[in-house]
């Protein structure tokens, strides 16, 4: 049986600069951020271009292998259309370009389907305590001179939050926890990971070949897709080892989604989306505890460990800093500073 995120990650560490660190405290709260303003120039393609084609070539094989079975003749028409290969690379081809349209909105100036947001936080394996105690130099090297923290959160008690907001805002949008696999992940660990949302995808493929009306589970189809592609990486970020909350907000302007919704007795919400500046850039977000954490019910921070920093005085101001933060809002949590010698 397969081990819940809690079970493989007991501690999630998010990494942050210090108005981070302090929003984060006052706030009791975490944003997720819109997927397009990540540090990925492939967020949530990447899976529709390195993953996806294979599975429309497998679906496509499929229906072809079931047609021949059904009617010999099918074969002598599928030698006259320039065999199988061309039939279902046309096939695979079509595909993407609708799906592309239609989650991304690059056709006739529509807007796209689905627009994630994003909460990432990385891991450490089981053994490695000095990792742990001391947090990841490549996250360290993003905050250079400016330092970092990296705030270490209760996965069990992070998940029971998460928990809640799912009922909260059932009507408002999709909301999941989960690892990323990466591209050089053995691909055992791919099948194992999405084995669910992969069969999803197949069976609604190969019911549209079918000509199949499968509009019924259409949300079932779209959100095995969006977890997928919300959930893979190229292997050049593996070192971060990340879980990452996803929030999909249900596409309130979408037409067809909001009647096929309806004729399900299902009301659909719009949820908030906020705006912080970075670098002169809008930044649209999504504050995942609002109404739900406080001071009174706060994050599940353990620890806090401050980034590395060669002055020694400057090490314990920076300790002493957050100690105070954390004190004034009853907030219980260790605090140690990172010893790998990282200049910045």
């Amino acid at each position: 049986m397969q081990k819940s995120v809690a079970e493989e990650h007991p501690e999630l560490s998010h990494y942050t600069n210090a108005v981070g660190l302090a929003g984060i405290i006052q706030s009791q709260t975490l944003w997720a951020t819109h997927y397009a303003y990540l540090n990925d120039s492939e967020e949530i393609r990447y899976f529709g271009t390195d993953r996806l084609p294979n599975l429309l070539q497998t679906v496509g094989e499929t229906y072809l292998n079931e047609l021949i079975a059904q009617d010999q003749k099918k074969q002598l028409s599928i030698d006259q259309c320039r065999g199988k290969g061309e039939i279902i690379d046309q096939f695979v081809k079509e595909t993407l370009v609708a799906q592309e349209n239609i989650l991304f909105g690059n056709q006739n100036g529509k807007k796209p389907l689905t627009e994630p947001y994003i909460a990432s936080f990385c891991t450490t394996k089981d053994e490695d305590n000095r990792v742990k105690d001391h947090g990841l130099l490549s996250q360290w090297r993003g905050y250079g001179q400016e330092g970092g923290y990296a705030i270490v959160f209760d996965t069990s008690r992070l998940s029971n939050l998460l928990e809640q907001v799912h009922i909260k805002r059932e009507n408002s949008l999709n909301l999941f926890l989960g690892d990323v696999v990466y591209s050089s992940d053995p691909d055992t660990k791919f099948s194992l990971e999405f084995e669910t949302d992969l069969r999803e995808i197949k069976i609604f493929f190969l019911n549209h070949l079918k000509k199949i009306d499968d509009s019924e589970n259409l949300g079932k189809f779209y959100s095995a897709l969006m977890k997928c592609a919300c959930r893979y990486k190229h292997w050049g970020f593996k070192e971060e080892n990340e879980v990452r909350i996803v929030a999909i907000p249900h596409p309130t302007e979408n037409k067809e989604f909001c009647e096929l919704a309806e004729k399900k007795g299902a009301t659909i919400q719009g949820i908030p989306r906020k705006h912080y500046l970075r670098s002169g850039l809008l930044i649209p977000f999504i504050d995942l505890f609002e109404d739900i954490t406080s001071t009174k019910n706060p994050l599940p921070i353990t620890r806090i460990i401050v980034g590395p920093s060669v002055n020694a005085q400057e090490r314990k101001k920076r300790i002493r800093s957050v100690e105070i933060l954390l004190n004034q809002y009853g907030i219980k949590a260790n605090v140690s500073a990172s010893e790998i010698p990282y200049i910045g």
